[in-house]
């Protein structure tokens, strides 16, 4: 009975530890399962005093738009991680973002820290292809052939990430192409428009107009 109510105790406090810094929680007016100094407002936990968490962006009398249907944001200048499958003949990556954002075109709005995440599940591309003569020494593309994709994240699914010694447009995490893995490459088109990801558990940067 003692190491049932113990158990029960440490699972109370774990669920109401303070949220990480580059983390924000969904809540609900009926349900404000907030950290202590936190209030729900339109759905997200803020700190008492503000009245709007810098990660929504506000327009057309909405206050809490959502730039995609299977995401979180990252950070607090409003770049959300959005999961999904996208090719060329199908959904494209940019579909992936929704409500007028656009595919992050590099990482200024993130820190390296907030990129690199454990927290973060997936690995979500930005609109940034490298080259390299390998993986470890890739850099932003200039000409070559874009064998890999800059982003935030881990692959799921296989160890396909790496971190350049090149960063690119503040962008460090590489993504290689393996069809096997799910993440095929257009060689002759360095948009990511063009490119297939079959794997779900990944996706796309989705940076605010």
């Amino acid at each position: 009975m003692r190491l049932a109510v113990l158990s029960l105790l440490c699972l109370f406090v774990a669920c109401f530890q303070e949220p990480p810094a580059d983390r924000m929680w969904r809540c609900t007016v009926d349900k404000p399962l907030c950290p202590e100094g936190q209030s729900c407002v339109n759905d997200w936990c803020v700190k008492d005093g503000t009245a709007m968490p810098d990660l929504i962006v506000s327009g057309s009398g909405d206050m809490s738009v959502i730039p995609c249907g299977n995401g979180s944001p990252i950070g607090s200048q409003g770049v959300w991680a959005c999961k999904g499958v996208f090719s060329p003949s199908g959904v494209k990556a940019s579909a992936l973002c929704t409500n007028g954002y656009k595919l992050c075109t590099d990482g200024s709005r993130l820190t390296d820290a907030q990129c690199s995440s454990a927290l973060l599940t997936g690995f979500y591309f930005a609109d940034v292809p490298a080259e390299g003569v390998n993986q470890n020494m890739s850099k932003c593309l200039s000409g070559g052939v874009a064998s890999y994709w800059f982003g935030c994240g881990s692959y799921v699914g296989a160890q396909l990430t790496v971190r350049t010694q090149n960063p690119c447009k503040n962008l460090s995490l590489v993504t290689a192409c393996d069809p096997k893995s799910g993440f095929t490459c257009n060689f002759a088109d360095a948009r990511l428009d063009a490119q297939k990801s079959d794997n779900a558990a990944n996706g796309v940067l989705c940076c605010p107009p």
